[in-house]
């Protein structure tokens, strides 16, 4: 982004000339006379472990005029014994900035070539009442924070760096980024700013420095948008239902959104999608309360919200009046479980979980970062390996069969009867934010240690971390092939139940099987077991995804219970896309990857779980937040994403079993943008859907945006 900077009557006014985005100067650190006030500060993460040695200064720029602030960072984590090192800073803002919901905090983020993989995050944030307080202590009521995120993900883009280059610097190549953080609305007034830096997991840092310039505070001019708002002037009921285009009978995919339930007739959802998606009822936290034979194994331990009543909390009926609506006809809609295993939205007993044998944070011989009781306090209980896998084994069975077959033990009966899923997520965002790019430098082929190996998960496998067959992530998907099986499975299951090497001993109890047989589960058409994930449009990212599915599904064709499938049927990608001129690109790159493992026998499908487009304040026409009405360049600017993102769907669209939107209409997950309007009409993103190639060749005027990083 390049600004122009005018003077109107004394007020700063910053323009960036790409996209017209105008703000006005707020605040400015004169770092020439200000920065004696500038002092060390306590970080508001108490898990960050400062250096003594870690400080900042001011410098002179090295490649302009003016001064920056230099933020040196030592941290070793063999030595501090612990796995996140940083420091903080705090500086004055004087007088206090009145803070809206149009204001940002503004700066220059200069790194060298070598920072990629050793930097968490910034945290800015600010007390919004109060004094300056007592350093170290404890004073977080009045605080408010908003945090900008350095990541790896975010410094290893190609088009970034060739457009960031700034020049040469002790002995390395430089890139300087600009950082736009929009401040929340509630903070009042900011009287002083702190900085915060993380080190990434398990970093050594030694003298490494970033340099950060350019700090302000902006306030976003609203008064001079003159650009009309976007008419929508036709209702869903009146245009081509998406799905009469964008299905397997035409040589596509299956279209869907969020949001079960019954379906009417003549509604939105039953004219324009297919296959559905209840957003979050289907996670882990439906299983509210440990199993008894759990508790009775670890009597006496005090397990979180454990009080009465039953184990399960199931949303059965929003499935069951799903099929039951009156317009679904042969199958006409499928439904996609979401999902079995996750990082967020599991049940506090289940956090409490830690291995046996796995003691410290980050386990250092390998390199593996193991996270304990992640979001949850305590107290932790340490599990057995067999026992967690009996836990877990009877988790997915439950959940899966309780749907899937008419089993009384599992909520089911034969009055209800099956409730058929076309496909489950086994294993939801389990690749670790950022340790993924400098983990791919260094091995193209790595996997293990760029997963968050959460603490209840890792129990699974507790120190056999080198042996595949027992990776928590093989497990997970081996129960749920064992859920709901193929005759194959049913076969083998049943012939080496008397062999522990091919059925373990947890797997007898419970009653999960009839004398060895699981032969009632069985289904001709099992659901597709999906891994899914957000930000696999970042290449790294992408291809610890790809190695670990490539190297478990190559195991599992030795398994003794390998059944003629994938163990990983499908990748789930996440489309929750912003408006950017590289979106398209790197989820064409992404796709490209995925499509090869395919063509290998080694996947079966990728699907896009959760599609959205939001509208950045840097986009051509301004911010939008969902679901206001769009300014007409603002919808147009959306519809062309979406025309892009089709026509990377169409591309590889052999390859795709669905496409899922997370919203029927209006507002979607973080206010952003899908095919239909608040009002259920058809919008620039319907358009731009349903004929990529028309949508832009008639929105050539907004061509410059997108193409901006050729």
């Amino acid at each position: 982004m390049k600004d122009s900077k005018t003077d109107c009557n004394d007020l700063k006014i910053l323009i960036d000339s790409e996209t017209g985005f105008k703000r006005s100067l707020l605040f400015s650190f004169n770092l020439e006379n200000d920065f004696s006030a500038w002092k060390l500060w306590r970080t508001n993460d108490g898990r960050i472990l400062p250096n003594a040695k870690s400080s900042f200064s001011l410098m002179t720029n090295p490649f302009d005029s003016g001064n920056l602030v230099q933020l040196k960072t030592y941290f070793d984590p063999v030595d501090a014994g612990k796995s996140f090192g940083g420091f903080g800073i705090r500086a004055p803002v004087r007088p206090p900035v009145a803070v809206t919901s149009n204001t940002f905090l503004e700066f220059e983020l200069y790194y060298p070539e070598t920072a990629a993989g050793k930097y968490m995050r910034f945290e800015l944030w600010s007390t919004s009442s109060g004094g300056e307080g007592v350093q170290g202590a404890s004073d977080n009521s009045g605080t408010k924070r908003s945090q900008v995120y350095i990541r790896t993900s975010d410094l290893e883009s190609v088009e970034y760096i060739r457009n960031d280059r700034i020049g040469f610097y002790s002995d390395e190549t430089w890139y300087k980024r600009p950082f736009f953080i929009p401040l929340p609305v509630s903070t009042g007034e900011w009287d002083y700013l702190n900085i915060d830096i993380h080190t990434e997991i398990g970093s050594k840092l030694t003298g490494d420095i970033l340099m950060i310039g350019n700090i302000i505070f902006t306030q976003k001019i609203t008064n001079e948008n003159t650009i009309p708002d976007v008419v929508n002037k036709e209702s869903y009921k009146d245009v081509e239902p998406i799905k009469k285009k964008y299905n397997p009978q035409n040589g596509y995919f299956l279209v869907g959104s969020a949001d079960t339930g019954v379906i009417e007739p003549d509604s939105l959802r039953a004219r324009h999608y297919q296959i559905f998606v209840d957003k979050y009822n289907l996670t882990p936290d439906c299983h509210t309360r440990p199993p008894k034979w759990f508790k009775d194994e670890y009597r006496g331990f005090a397990f979180k919200h454990d009080g009465e009543g039953p184990d399960w909390n199931l949303p059965t009926s929003d499935y069951q009046g799903l099929l039951d609506s009156s317009s679904a006809e042969n199958g006409e809609y499928k439904i996609h479980g979401h999902c079995l295993s996750w990082t967020n939205q599991s049940p506090q007993w289940m956090l409490q979980i830690i291995p046996e044998n796995i003691t410290s944070m980050q386990w250092l011989p390998s390199g593996l970062f193991f996270t304990g009781g992640n979001n949850s306090m305590g107290p932790y209980i340490k599990i057995n390996k067999q026992i967690s896998r009996r836990l877990f084994f009877y988790h997915i069975l439950y959940v899966m069969r309780h749907f899937m077959s008419s089993d009384q033990k599992y909520g089911s009966s034969e009055k209800r009867g099956i409730i058929p899923f076309h496909s489950f997520t086994v294993v939801n965002e389990e690749i670790h934010e950022s340790r993924h790019c400098s983990i791919i430098d260094d091995n193209p082929n790595e996997w293990k240690t760029s997963l968050k190996n959460l603490s209840w998960l890792m129990s699974l496998t507790d120190t056999d971390i080198d042996d595949i067959r027992t990776h928590y992530v093989y497990l997970l998907f081996k129960y749920a092939h064992i859920a709901v099986p193929n005759a194959q499975m049913a076969a083998k299951y049943k012939a080496g139940f008397s062999n522990p090497e091919i059925v373990d001993d947890y797997m007898k109890m419970d009653n999960h099987d009839d004398n060895g047989s699981i032969d009632a589960y069985i289904t001709g058409k099992p659901p597709i077991l999906i891994y899914n994930d957000f930000g696999i449009n970042i290449a790294s990212k992408a291809k610890v995804a790809y190695n670990m599915i490539r190297e478990i599904n190559f195991a599992w064709k030795t398994d003794p219970l390998y059944d003629g499938r994938n163990l990983i049927e499908g990748m789930g990608i996440q489309g929750h896309e912003i408006v950017n001129p590289i979106t398209a690109k790197q989820n064409r790159q992404s796709a490209g990857l995925f499509a090869r493992l395919i063509d290998e026998g080694l996947l079966d499908c990728i699907c896009y779980t959760s599609v959205d487009i939001r509208q950045p304040y840097n986009a051509p026409g301004g911010e939008a937040h969902a679901p206001a009405v769009l300014n007409q360049t603002q919808a147009d600017v959306i519809g062309y994403q979406y025309a892009l993102l089709f026509k990377v769907f169409e591309k590889y669209k052999k390859y795709i079993d669905h496409v899922i939107f997370w919203s029927q209409y209006g507002a979607s997950w973080m206010n952003s943008y899908v095919p239909f309007d608040h009002e259920k009409m058809a919008s620039q993103a319907y358009y731009g859907i349903m004929d990529p190639d028309k949508f832009i060749n008639e929105h050539s005027h907004i061509e410059y945006f997108f193409n901006s990083y050729k």
